[in-house]
């Protein structure tokens, strides 16, 4: 294989989740790398099938804007 084609691949890169969780991954991305859901707090795989969110995301931003837009519509027409 050509050696000049592959990423580079680094050990024990820090993941920092929004609700305060912390753990380490192989990756081909250098640097602590921050999300916004992981294993321990997305709901399909905590016990508690608990959304434990503590910032709202961009997906829920956008879905709030759009149902405030509708509501307007609605009201206007």
């Amino acid at each position: 294989m050509k050696k000049w084609i592959h990423a580079k691949y680094y050990k024990d890169v820090e993941v920092n989740c929004i609700c305060g969780a912390t753990f380490t991954v192989n990756a081909a991305v250098a640097g602590p790398i921050k999300v916004e859901t992981c294993y321990q707090c997305h709901p399909s795989f905590n016990k508690n099938k608990e959304v434990k969110k503590v910032v709202k995301g961009m997906m829920e931003k956008y879905l709030e804007k759009q149902k405030r837009i509708e509501e307007a519509q609605k009201k206007v027409a």
